[in-house]
């Protein structure tokens, strides 16, 4: 049995590409920009291919978030497989430090106002929180910690990580890598005690 998925179409790269289009508008100009007559301007075409592959601009707005997190899981998996660390320290690295994470953050951040008024945008944001959760959690359990214990972690490092890095996106002045780092580790040394917190370090 052949469980390989089938090549995309042209029609999927089509699709893939006004999405990419969408996520950069998105992060220079927020959500008002994403539009069909912007994204055919970006993309050198006509209004009509990208109703061609989209009902309408809610569809493009959703399969941007969506291709947002998915950015964002791959990330945040891609962190947590490198064993040679803990959690905190892996998990670290998904803080605004390079300039692709900071602009998956800054993307993720327009879509977090809109998902306070969009049931649908809401849903998927709220998935994309637990699956963060759990991941971190497994990662700890895979460790020896104990399934409480881990859960409980992974909240509060999941909680540190979101906090400083809405902190940093708005004052990067102030916030540079090395405060960054400083400020997670000291937030989950504080949330998990000193003595786990390094074991994960």
């Amino acid at each position: 049995m052949n469980d390989l998925a089938p090549p995309p179409t042209a029609a999927d790269l089509r699709r893939a590409e006004v999405i990419a289009c969408a996520a950069q508008l998105l992060v220079e100009g927020g959500l008002g920009e994403i539009t069909f007559r912007n994204l055919a301007r970006r993309m050198n075409c006509s209004t009509t291919v990208i109703s061609h592959h989209f009902r309408n601009k809610d569809e493009v707005v959703l399969e941007t978030y969506r291709h947002v997190n998915a950015r964002a899981a791959a990330m945040r998996d891609a962190a947590l497989s490198d064993r040679a660390h803990g959690a905190v320290r892996a998990i670290e690295e998904l803080l605004p430090i390079s300039p692709a994470q900071r602009e998956n953050w800054a993307a993720w951040l327009h879509f977090w106002s809109a998902a306070l008024h969009d049931p649908v945008l809401a849903a998927e944001h709220a998935v994309g929180l637990y699956q963060t959760v759990e991941r971190v959690a497994a990662y700890l359990r895979s460790t020896g910690m104990e399934d409480d214990a881990a859960q409980g972690a992974a909240q509060a490092i999941s909680n540190a990580l979101y906090g400083i890095a809405i902190q940093a996106l708005f004052d990067r002045e102030h916030w540079d890598e090395a405060r960054l780092r400083q400020e997670f580790r000291r937030t989950t040394a504080y949330a998990l005690g000193p003595d786990m917190a390094a074991r994960q370090v």
